[in-house]
């Protein structure tokens, strides 16, 4: 038999617990948690733990726990990857050896804030020293070997219940296919008479398939697997009673009647991370050969004394941690009364200078017969844990046979046959992973189309930007020339008037020299140059109207001075024109200035947009690379799982 009342005389009884800490960096009360933690290590000989991811954290439970803790206990965390498994271990006996299997699969790269996939989920195996006594109930010194294993399988972010259908969940190949790796490290570092406990938070139930699955693989291959918990029924069976309904709840290990439960919190909310509620997702498992299930009567972490802690009169593991004793003081102010409702998604009411909380809707959140202000009393995670005692005896002598040689030899019999149910369970996993495996050939195709896709729009982007540049230069220097013709020649035409003017006085100047030349030379009389020359003819008279024997003097002198001002002129249109030549007079680089005035700053220039579009491109296009290749990875991964289901 497996299960037993109490321990035969002569076995070693074995405390077993697992527990997800809830440790994530930003859970609720985290320390305060951890601390209140310690004080319970005592009450179990071996315990496996989940979401155990800070090393400051593992180190304030070691602080905290008791002197006889501290000298007798042994801790051990593993670490993995980014932001660590969580899987840690804490022993009462000595640890002889200790492994970390990480995981092939662990989710999308993509839902960074899932975390998943960075977390590198895994499996921690363990080997632990236990003192056992003869099969002759002598006692002695004989150790016997117990092969522990811890486990955190990737979660659920969907309310599975509301999917169009149970395939549609997002995780579920991944979490089969961590199942799968599991059972293959069992069976790769154990033989099925080996004395097994295997633990952790699986993020599915007994009867999903993710579970069924591992169990028939261990079964197929030797292993002789129980659980300590029952399978509860579901709440909404409505022949169910009541004090049924109620008696089935306790049975779940993630539920509303946890004050943490993380649905009822705005972190959660804002992220939609939604999941079923209430689930039995925390398991204990063991070989039911060497082990026998035993009834845990004084576990002091039960909730009350009426919990059941038997099932159909057969010894059953229980649901510990359901107690609120984790202290939180009241918030004193209105602000602070905000605060407390946005951590803890508990709504409060503020008087005065204190804040506080309404009624609990069930008085199994808390008790407050038993502690004063029970109101600010938390669990000690977001999850309960899972606990039982197991009575252990020494197994016979026995020839010696390697851990990697698990299988039918190792207990000597024949493979055990599969039930119709079991089988059903195969195909239908088998037909599951066969659609995911198509499902991601998919997605590396599309993958590598949208990053080709990409990297083209990201160089069509650049070159776009920077012909639009380029002509946005050359309209601003057309605007700026157009604009420059436009002042010059309005400057010419009113410089022009003003030479005008200094071409009449030159050309005074010069008839005063033609007047000097013309009376030392043709002896022209002083009246007839001062006619000439003196004064400008009077209104409505011209130069012809003088006197007949004064004409041909004043021809002479006309024509001289038509020479001169032929000369001004001349050197006029050449002063002119040298000044309207761009290659003398410095003409302003039009290009020159349009860069100047289209100058933006450097953040926003052309080229810096263009490298970050480029680099945005590049790195978009290498997260799909990793996509592709990940999609890739986890296809071939599923396929060589899918020919071993089988080959069942």
């Amino acid at each position: 038999m497996s299960q037993v009342s109490t321990v035969e005389a002569g076995a070693l009884p074995i405390r077993v617990l697992t527990f997800n800490l809830w440790g994530i960096f930003n859970s609720k009360m985290r320390k305060a948690r951890m601390k209140a933690f310690a004080a319970k290590i005592d009450n179990y000989d071996v315990i496996l733990l989940q979401e155990q991811f800070s090393a400051e954290d593992f180190d304030l439970i070691f602080q905290h726990a008791s002197p006889a803790v501290q000298q007798t206990y042994t801790f051990r965390r593993f670490r993995s990857s980014f932001y660590g498994s969580g899987c840690a271990v804490i022993s009462r006996y000595p640890i002889s050896q200790a492994f970390f299997h990480v995981y092939p699969l662990q989710g999308y790269p993509e839902m960074i804030l899932h975390g998943d996939f960075y977390a590198n989920k895994g499996a921690a195996m363990v080997r632990v020293m236990a003192p056992v006594a003869a099969n002759d109930g002598c006692a002695g010194n004989k150790m016997q070997e117990v092969t522990l294993y811890t486990t955190h399988l990737v979660a659920v972010y969907q309310r599975a219940s509301q999917l169009p259908s149970w395939r549609e969940e997002r995780y579920l190949p991944f979490r089969i296919s961590q199942a799968i790796s599991l059972a293959k490290f069992i069976m790769s570092t154990s033989r099925p008479t080996d004395h097994i406990i295997i633990g952790g938070d699986f993020n599915c139930s007994q009867k999903s398939l993710e579970v069924q699955t591992m169990l028939i693989l261990l079964k197929r291959h030797g292993y002789d697997i129980g659980s300590v918990l029952a399978s509860p029924r579901p709440l909404q069976s409505g022949a169910m009673s009541e004090q049924e309904r109620e008696r089935e709840q306790r049975l779940y290990t993630y539920s509303q009647l946890n004050a943490f439960n993380s649905m009822r919190t705005s972190y959660f909310k804002l992220l939609k991370l939604e999941s079923d509620t209430p689930v039995q997702i925390d398991h204990i498992f063991f070989s039911r050969g060497p082990f026998t299930l035993c009834h845990f009567a004084n576990c002091p972490d039960v909730e009350d004394s009426d919990y059941p802690r038997t099932l159909q009169d057969a010894p059953s593991g229980l649901v510990v941690f359901t107690k609120n004793v984790v202290h939180v003081p009241p918030k004193p102010t209105w602000c602070g009364s905000l605060w407390h409702q946005l951590l803890t998604g508990k709504h409060t009411f503020w008087c005065g200078n204190k804040a506080r909380q309404p009624a609990q809707s069930s008085d199994k959140a808390v008790e407050p017969t038993e502690v004063k202000g029970a109101d600010d009393y938390y669990p000690l995670s977001d999850h309960f844990g899972v606990a039982a005692l197991l009575s252990m005896r020494v197994e016979d002598e026995k020839p010696l046979i390697s851990k990697g040689g698990a299988g039918t030899e190792a207990c000597g019999g024949a493979t055990p046959l599969l039930t119709p149910e079991e089988k059903r369970v195969v195909e239908t996993v088998a037909d599951f992973l066969e659609s995911c495996v198509d499902r991601l050939r998919s997605q590396v195709k599309m993958t590598r189309y949208v990053a080709v896709s990409s990297f083209l729009l990201a160089a069509a982007n650049m070159w776009v930007l920077w012909r639009l540049s380029a002509k946005e230069q050359a309209r601003t220097a057309a605007v700026l020339e157009q604009v420059y013709n436009m002042a010059a020649a309005s400057t010419r035409d009113g410089a022009r008037e003003v030479q005008e003017g200094n071409v009449l006085q030159s050309v005074k100047q010069g008839f005063g020299l033609a007047k000097d030349w013309a009376s030392s030379h043709l002896h022209t009389t002083l009246d007839t140059a001062r006619k000439f020359i003196g004064s400008a003819p009077a209104h409505g008279r011209s130069i012809s109207d003088t006197s007949a024997e004064s004409k041909e003097p004043a021809v002479t002198v006309g024509d001289q001075s038509a020479a001169l001002l032929g000369a001004a002129s001349e050197f006029h249109n050449t002063t002119a024109s040298k000044r309207d030549d761009p290659a003398t007079t410095g003409r302003p680089e039009f290009r020159a200035m349009a860069k100047a005035l289209a100058l933006r700053p450097l953040w926003a220039s052309t080229w810096v947009c263009c490298i970050f579009d480029m680099t945005a491109a590049v790195v978009g296009t290498a997260s799909l690379a990793i996509g592709t290749f990940q999609r890739a990875g986890n296809a071939a991964i599923l396929e060589e799982q899918l020919k071993e289901l089988k080959m069942l």
